[in-house]
């Protein structure tokens, strides 16, 4: 379905592209990836047809519906659910040109039979593209991605900049296309909805290609690898660790021709310099300089690079109980956050927090940290406990002016040595000369990496790292996973990374309906349970959850009792459907009425009127039954999922 060409591209004296094709088939689910500034996001450009190619074509098979995920929304007062509608513009423009017809109908006392005929035509092409259940299915895309049914009422100029990219998102999936590109679609995602985005892509029948930092999003979302190598676009029909243990070989083989190679050249060049002045070897010569030029020096990929793990110091030591939370509660204005929050944490335990947006994991983060003070009870930190705090503000704390070194010694603790300075800076993927850099001249990436340098070097041995990924490439993020899931301080975690949630933490405490709890399942059954309320108007977790003895007690009399729940559910379903087919009988019967001419008349105009008016109300009927039935049908997909 989509097809590149020998495309060439460049920017100045940067070549991104050399003579590269690729080929992308239908429904396939594709991972684009390569470093930093290797044209990623110039190729999403050039296949949406926004930048041109130097040379070759980028082509779509006919027919083919792209979409591309939008980077901002024009302001708008309309509510984010009409938003998310005009997110598929066929359906949209079909309404409005429908809506102009029917006003044009009701003017005219003899209408022509080709308005009447262009009526129903506009009619039909609605119900093929389901226009009925548009507003339930933009509806269930917004609740995946976090909006409540009050939100999805809200105008969208009232929505912070993070909201306005989810509700692009949720735009670009309601469109049908058929083609989707995906930049970084998970970076203003939370936990729950970056699981829910993952579900949604893999039932979805539309071909994606997805740009993402996030290794565990593309390898439970994508089957297909697309590497940007040595300004070739190259395709490998496997998934992404698939793909990393190919490179790897590849690499090896490369490495080994390359110091193969290296010797031969050495031989030839040595025999060429000492028998050069020799007549009898004169021959010999000059088929060693023939094969030396023949030689087509093989390189080893510059970006497949050995990267080291992110080296974290011992943490100083403290006493065995590291937090203690009494009775903390925390409102702002007329928004209650949290209250009656009573937990402990102990030396070397590494705790998730998992809740939803808003739920107040910032706020929980900032109370421990004593940045905030909260309304009632207390925090206590243990005998020689200091906590460091990694959010957004560590980042802006980074002077631009600054040498890495000369920002890293503004944080270390006084007395701190150069070379310790060095070596920590080292382990953080700052070597050499690196440590000269101008802070001004850093990737968001190096600075997110300078900024975590910094807190260790301020001496915490209680971390509370706020989204401590969000600015960091793949490979480092892979590093930093590795060095927090062997530091042996302690730890308090918010992230929408899965994988590294899932790697670094040994506990989870969950954050939702203003309470704050420890969470007795695992980080799957947490992703479960939301993702079986994702079904109902319910959005947060159940905070009573029992003990595994308890769980296995309750599951046992769910299997007992789940048989009567899902017919019951069955039975409403039925209901639903024989209104849905009774309603559909009826709009069939006065679309009919509609279309005979007679029914336009001077005469019949009373009659048009109300039948007009009867077509509105079954057509809102329909629209909130179908609604309904498509809601109950996914709680009962739930059931029998967890069943």
């Amino acid at each position: 379905m989509l097809f590149i060409e020998n495309i060439q591209k460049s920017f100045g004296s940067k070549s991104l592209f050399s003579a590269s094709s690729l080929t992308i088939n239908l429904g396939e689910k594709v991972a684009m990836i390569g470093p930093n500034g290797s044209g990623k996001t110039t190729l999403f450009h050039m296949i949406a047809g926004t930048q041109e190619c130097d040379e070759g074509r980028v082509r779509l098979a006919g027919g083919i519906k792209l979409g591309i995920l939008a980077q901002e929304l024009t302001p708008s007062q309309r509510p984010i659910l009409e938003e998310t509608l005009e997110g598929d513009a066929e359906l949209m423009q079909l309404r409005r040109q429908r809506q102009v017809l029917n006003q044009k109908l009701l003017e005219q006392n003899l209408p022509p039979d080709a308005l009447v005929e262009q009526i129903g035509e506009i009619d039909h092409q609605l119900e093929v593209l389901g226009s009925f259940s548009a507003e339930s299915r933009a509806g269930m895309i917004l609740h995946g991605l976090g909006f409540s049914n009050e939100d999805q009422q809200r105008p969208l100029d009232t929505f912070s900049g993070g909201w306005r990219m989810r509700i692009a998102l949720a735009r670009l999936l309601f469109s049908r296309a058929d083609l989707l590109l995906l930049d970084e679609p998970t970076n203003h995602l939370d936990l729950e909805s970056s699981a829910w985005l993952e579900r949604f892509i893999q039932s979805s029948p539309a071909t994606h290609i997805i740009i993402s930092h996030d290794r565990g999003f593309i390898n439970r979302t994508t089957k297909v690898t697309v590497a940007i190598e040595n300004m070739r676009i190259v395709r490998y029909s496997v998934g992404f660790e698939r793909y990393l243990i190919m490179r790897q070989e590849k690499l090896m083989q490369q490495e080994k021709l390359a110091e193969k190679q290296i010797r031969e050249v050495a031989h030839l060049e040595r025999f060429i310099s000492r028998f050069r002045a020799k007549a009898s070897k004169a021959k010999q010569v000059q088929s060693r300089v023939k094969r030396l030029d023949k030689i087509e020096t093989v390189t080893v990929a510059a970006n497949a690079r050995h990267l080291e793990r992110v080296r974290l110091p011992e943490p100083p030591p403290s006493a065995r109980e590291m937090l203690h939370l009494h009775d903390v509660a925390k409102t702002f204005g007329s928004v209650h956050v949290f209250s009656e929050v009573n937990l402990s944490l102990e030396r070397g335990q590494k705790v998730g927090l998992l809740g939803p947006n808003g739920a107040g994991k910032s706020t929980l983060l900032k109370i421990i940290n004593q940045t905030l003070l909260p309304d009632r009870g207390s925090v206590t930190l243990g005998d020689r406990v200091a906590s460091g705090h990694f959010a957004q503000h560590a980042m802006e704390a980074l002077i631009a002016g600054e040498t890495i070194m000369e920002s890293a010694q503004r944080a270390a603790k006084t007395g701190t040595p150069t070379q310790k300075v060095r070596t920590l800076l080292g382990g953080f993927l700052f070597s050499g000369d690196d440590a000269f850099k101008v802070v001004s001249v850093l990737s968001g990436g190096e600075k997110a990496r300078l900024a975590l340098a910094r807190l260790f070097l301020s001496g915490p041995n209680l971390l509370l790292l706020d989204e401590p990924t969000n600015h960091l490439d793949m490979e480092s993020r892979a590093a930093l996973e590795e060095g927090l899931s062997g530091y042996s301080g302690s730890m308090i975690l918010v992230t929408h990374d899965r994988d590294l949630m899932e790697t670094v933490c040994d506990r989870f405490w969950l954050i939702a309906d203003g309470r704050v709890r420890l969470w007795e399942g695992d980080l799957d059954d947490y992703l479960n349970q939301i993702s079986s309320q994702k079904g109902t108007s319910s959005q947060t977790p159940n905070m009573n959850k029992p003990n595994q003895k308890d769980r296995r007690r309750e599951a046992a009399q769910q299997r007992k009792t789940m048989d009567l729940a899902t017919r019951d559910l069955r039975n409403r379903i039925k209901r639903l459907e024989q209104e849905i087919e009774t309603l559909e009988s009826a709009l069939g019967t006065i679309r009919e009425k509609l279309a005979d001419p007679l029914a336009h008349t001077k005469e019949n105009k009373e009659q048009l009127l109300h039948d007009l008016a009867e077509n509105s109300r079954l057509e809102s009927r329909l629209a909130v039954v179908m609604g309904q039935w498509e809601e109950l049908s996914s709680t009962l997909e739930s059931q029998e999922s967890a069943l």
